[in-house]
């Protein structure tokens, strides 16, 4: 009874999240996010005591399916909420479909008389797409067939991230058979809000990430690696799930069956990125290797040695130190009897040290953790995502000015500004810590062909 309550408490505080809008005053909006990752949490908590307990589950599939198709409803109706990556990708979109023209050289500026392109928020108006060769084609083609209208557009990439999201359910619930699985995508505001509603393209990541580790666990690896590789040809960090796998595989399969699995990952990448343009096509991904986002851990040091002209020099850093701490998950699960936390912790790593990771990055490896609910560095990865997003649920009331402006608004505002630069940091070294320690005493179950037995052991 209690997780059927929590469930229907996520859901509804999660809706009224959506229903209050854009303009949905901060205070209130902090308060029921924090009610629904609770409620969340509350549904977690009793799933597995019900389960160590030998007793059937205590939420219904009905009850969890309803609940996640009518958040996902409710989230393409609704105009984003908390983000304008809609109004970039229908401009990037535009730029191929409408100008004939490459979205790796022409940011938004260069057009100041076309209204699509005024749309775009104002620090990206001189910025060029960072995105991956895959998602220029796709949204190239929805500019092409949608591009009519500004609601057609934002409803073209809203509905594809809610169908990726809805695949998504379905792979995790026919792998494991468990509502709390489902519960955490489909109950879970960071999917709901900022991935759906916002209509980002991290749905299409996570969907391609886990259809990677489920082709694999079947043999299928040159599909896996066309799978993974169109996770990374839409945002490039995503590689390092494909490497981990790759290294899962190299381990567990042989080098024969790796080298076919990076040889097709490999294949699409170079055709992709020649048909793209090549070079022209990574130069944008140069300029945004100096960026780093507010709550990220290296974001003091930037701010304390950048003007050094160590920008730089900490952006490699930062990127070797995700890299390492991938190889250290991946090496502690390496013998795990599926690649589902192996993916999962490739993510994970990169959204703890990366120098710059937004709330609805952390999707990218959820849908791999779903299909093994139970483990602990699941439930860190789900905390880490619900901090993160906590700390940019957005205030309509300063959208669009300096953030060192806060200290003439409410202690609630400045409040989120300390959370957002110095809490958020704090909790990720807490939690690398917490999953380093979680790792060194990590064990993994016997090798089994079956992801079902391995999703639902815990680990």
């Amino acid at each position: 009874m209690r997780a059927r309550l929590a469930a229907l408490v996520a859901t509804g505080a999660t809706a009224a999240v959506l229903l209050r809008g854009k303009n949905g005053s901060l205070g209130p909006n902090l308060l029921l996010l924090t009610v629904a990752y609770v409620a969340l949490a509350v549904v977690l908590v009793v799933e597995v005591r019900h389960q160590r307990a030998g007793l059937p589950t205590a939420l219904g599939k009905v009850l969890v399916a309803g609940c996640a198709a009518g958040l996902l409803v409710l989230a393409v109706a609704v105009p984003p909420t908390e983000s304008g990556d809609a109004a970039a990708y229908s401009w990037y979109g535009r730029v191929v479909a409408h100008y004939h023209a490459n979205p790796y050289t022409n940011p938004p500026s260069r057009y100041p008389s076309d209204a699509w392109a005024r749309r775009v928020d104002r620090p990206y108006q001189d910025t060029n797409s960072v995105y991956g060769p895959v998602f220029t084609a796709v949204s190239g083609a929805g500019m092409f067939l949608f591009g009519f209208s500004f609601l057609a557009a934002r409803l073209f990439f809203q509905l594809l991230a809610a169908a990726c999201v809805g695949a998504v359910l379905l792979i995790v619930w026919r792998r494991t058979r468990s509502p709390a699985a489902v519960a955490v995508i489909g109950l879970n505001p960071l999917v709901v809000v900022s991935v759906v509603n916002g209509g980002h393209n991290d749905a299409w990541v996570g969907l391609a990430v886990v259809a990677g580790v489920v082709l694999v666990t079947r043999g299928r690896m040159r599909w896996a690696g066309l799978a993974l590789a169109a996770a990374a040809l839409i945002k490039v960090a995503a590689v390092l799930p494909l490497l981990a796998v790759g290294l899962w595989v190299w381990r567990n399969r042989g080098w024969r069956t790796a080298a076919e699995l990076g040889a097709a990952a490999a294949l699409a990448g170079v055709v992709a990125y020649g048909i793209a343009g090549g070079t022209t096509a990574i130069g944008p991904l140069r300029a945004a290797q100096l960026h780093f986002s507010g709550p990220s851990v290296w974001k003091g040091p930037e701010r304390w040695l950048g003007g050094h002209g160590l920008s730089r020099w900490i952006a490699t850093t930062a990127t070797a130190a995700a890299v390492a701490f991938m190889l250290f998950l991946a090496r502690r699960r390496i013998d795990h009897a599926d690649p589902s936390l192996i993916a999962g912790g490739a993510v994970l790593a990169y959204c703890l040290l990366g120098p710059y990771v937004l709330p609805w990055y952390v999707f990218w490896g959820l849908p791999a953790f779903a299909l093994a609910w139970r483990s602990r560095l699941t439930w860190l990865a789900v905390l880490h995502g619900a901090v993160l997003h906590l700390a940019y649920v957005p205030d309509p009331e300063i959208h669009g000015q300096p953030v060192d402006r806060l200290f003439l608004r409410s202690p609630l505002q400045r409040f989120q500004l300390d959370f957002f630069q110095m809490w958020v940091p704090i909790v990720e070294l807490a939690i690398i810590a917490a999953v380093i320690a979680y790792s060194l005493t990590f064990s993994s179950p016997p090798a089994s062909p079956n992801l079902q037995s391995s999703a639902t052991n815990g680990k």
